[in-house]
Parts: C-alpha cells; structure tokens; sequence
C-alpha cells in the first residue's frame, strides 16, 4: 500500500468572470495553473506565497469543496473529484479542514458539543467512530479543553480556543489528512504557538497528515517537513524545510526571505521586488515571474519554466536555478 496520502496531479483551477459589458467577452481568472506535489503519510507540507497565489484555492480543491478545471486529486488513492456523493460524504470522514478564521467558522448558536459532533452526524453509521459522545469527548480530551466545556457557545472561549474546537472538530473523525487554511493568522502570537504545538502533539499521537497553508515563513519553519512556494498559480520551489530555508533556489523565495524582519540586523537595506504582480486573467507564455525578477533574461519571457530537479529532493522552476 503506498504511503502517499494526498497526491496533486496537474492541477488546474480557472473560473469565468460574469461579464462587464455587451461589447467584451467574459474573462477567466487562471488561479492554478497545473499544480504537481504528494504528501507523505504522517509529513507535514507547507504552501506559502503572497495573497492570490492560489493556496486557498489548491485547498479548496484538495478537499472537494470545489472541482477543479482539468487535473486529478487523489487522497488515500482515491480521485474524491470522480466520486459520487454517497461515497463522496462517506469519504469525507478521511479528510477534514481548519479554517482561518476561529470566530467566523463555528456557529455562535450552537454549543461545542453540536459542532464537534455534527461532522460525524455528516457521516453514514458505518463510519462512526464508535459512540458519538465517546468520540466528541475524546477529541476534546486531545485538544487540551475539559469536559465541562461541551455545554458552552463559541463566545465564552478566546479566540486560541476556539480554534482548538475546530481543531477537534476536524479531529473527531480520525482523519488520515488535515488541511489548515491559515489556522493562527488571526490570533495572537503567543497563542499561534499554542496552538502550533498542540497540531505538532496531535500528529504525533494520532499520525495525522497535514497541509499547512500560510504566508508567514517562521510558522512554517517551525510545522512543515516540506515546503512548496507559489506563484500566480504554479509552484515555483519544492524541498525539505532545511534545503529551502539552508538555500532557496528561486528568486521569488530568495525574495520572500529577503522580507522577513530579523533582529540585530541593523538598518541594513532589504531587497524589494520590482514591477507588477502578473495578472490572473492573462495566461503566460513565459514565466509568470519575470516581470519582477532581478535576473530575467530573454528565454524568461519565452519559454515557461519546468519545476525541475536541481538537488536531492530539492525542485524549482526557474531556467537558472
């Protein structure tokens, strides 16, 4: 049995935009433009890049939420794109998602012992995990709330608890994979340690999978086994967290590193990206970078990039990487 729990083939997301005038055709956003990556079982992968790079929508997809244009999404082996609903929901019980926002994503009416329990009342009885109150109590247990709090509402908790009832009600299942959608951007940074550590306990006990989406680097480095960077669409660099954050190849994450603040390091002048942001409603003929690249050449503009092997488990896509 392979130990692949979540593998990404060609993926590829475009949407239509209403039109805006009689005169015009209608534009398509092209927001993933043929994404390749797997995620070993018990592994850690984090997706980074700026906003509209298309991490949202990768994890949309990767959890059924959306279909995409052309490309296959497998989880556990399946392609949870091709399934029909009945075994679609049946199927659901195996990957879960949190979402960024703790405050938006639980229902203020109901308590937490209905919001963890109604994704296994989601589920048909086989798939259960044992009894549901025995179920709701132990991912509970596993996110470090007390019994006492199944009969309270989403406002009585803090906003670093509250994504610890999220994070339980992904739980419940015993999911083989977790997408995260910015799960501690909203919160404050003593408590995105908090509740970053309780995800690194939990795939330790319950040898969960995850897919960690973020634009912040410090709390991939301190999650994620592997990171994939993004760029309007394509995946721009993949390796080990070590070999990224030791030598990133590309030059948009050379960049993305450049930005982040660092301590004792005087008034030293950062490098800024010059140019425009690519637009979404052109398809490149080129790499989707080179506008903003500092060491674009004529073959940048011609020819797109293959993500290609340039180390040992280390890819990118730039022609002179």
């Amino acid at each position: 049995m392979s130990d692949i729990v979540l593998r990404v083939e060609n993926l590829r997301r475009h949407f239509v935009l209403p039109r805006e005038s009689l005169f015009r055709s209608a534009e398509t956003v092209y927001a993933l433009n043929g994404v390749d990556l797997e995620i070993k079982a018990g592994q850690s992968l984090g997706v980074v890049g700026e906003s509209g790079c298309g991490k949202s929508t990768l994890a949309r997809l990767c959890m059924a939420l959306d279909k995409p244009t052309t490309g296959r999404v497998e989880i556990l082996g399946q392609d949870v794109n091709k399934l029909p609903a009945r075994l679609l929901r049946r199927a659901r019980a195996r990957f879960q998602m949190v979402f960024q926002d703790p405050y938006g994503s639980l229902d203020p009416r109901h308590t937490v012992r209905r919001i963890v329990g109604e994704t296994l009342d989601a589920l048909p009885d086989p798939e259960r995990v044992g009894s549901r109150d025995e179920a709701v109590a132990s991912a509970i247990d596993a996110v470090g709330l007390r019994a006492a709090d199944l009969g309270k509402y989403p406002h009585e908790f803090s906003g670093g608890q509250r994504q610890r009832i999220a994070i339980a009600r992904a739980l419940v299942t015993r999911p083989s994979l977790i997408v995260a959608d910015e799960p501690v951007s909203a919160l404050d940074v003593s408590v995105q340690a908090q509740v970053l550590n309780l995800m690194q306990d939990l795939q330790r006990d319950y040898g969960v999978t995850y897919m960690l989406i973020s634009h912040d680097l410090g709390v991939v480095d301190y999650v994620c086994d592997e990171v994939a960077v993004m760029y309007l669409g394509r995946v721009g660099e993949r390796a080990s967290r070590a070999q990224l954050f030791a030598r990133p190849a590309h030059p948009y994450t050379q960049a993305l590193f450049e930005a982040v603040p660092r301590i004792g390091a005087g008034r030293r002048k950062r490098a800024s990206l010059q140019g425009n942001v690519g637009s979404q409603t052109e398809q490149n003929s080129g790499c989707a970078f080179a506008e903003r690249c500092p060491i674009v050449q004529t073959r940048c503009r011609a020819e797109i990039p293959e993500l290609r092997k340039i180390d040992n488990g280390h890819m990118a896509s730039c022609h002179f990487a």
